[in-house]
């Protein structure tokens, strides 16, 4: 039974995965540096490490398609 139990629990994972693969087409927008950080500001509540840890994250540079560091 244990080993029923873990293939389901693995099977559903691999689901998921699966499923956040899927890349939709998306309609190009140019937006600016400054435009992405108010954003992640609106988006966080005002807190700079967050906007940081935002702005520089893995989904951002796959979003973007570049990868953003910030320093300070």
């Amino acid at each position: 039974m244990a080993k029923a139990q873990r293939r389901d629990q693995v099977d559903r994972r691999k689901a998921r995965q699966a499923t956040a693969r899927v890349v939709r087409p998306m309609r190009r927008v140019q937006v600016t540096l400054g435009d992405l950080i108010a954003a992640a500001f609106d988006a966080v509540g005002g807190e700079v490490k967050k906007v940081a840890r935002v702005v520089s994250s893995p989904a951002m540079t796959v979003a973007t398609g570049k990868h953003i560091v910030v320093v300070g």
